[in-house]
């Protein structure tokens, strides 16, 4: 998924929880989804803003984000 894919899952996640009267098994279910997406938006969001940091300075630094490595 890329981010805006993410993005727009968190949106149906939090309607969902929002709106549903979900018994609480999947409500939790749905929480730790919307957990997982945030880490990987603000994962993101934090290379892109790195990436836009050293293009900014110099205008010719290559940009290689770092692979999370999954445990």
């Amino acid at each position: 998924m890329n981010f805006s894919e993410k993005m727009a899952e968190l949106d149906k996640i939090l309607r969902k929880l929002e709106g549903d009267a979900l018994p609480l098994e999947d409500a939790l279910s749905e929480f730790e989804k919307g957990i997982g997406l945030v880490r990987d938006c603000r994962a993101y969001l934090e290379e892109a803003k790195q990436k836009v940091a050293l293009l900014a300075d110099d205008g010719e630094v290559p940009f290689e984000p770092q692979k999370k490595e999954d445990a």
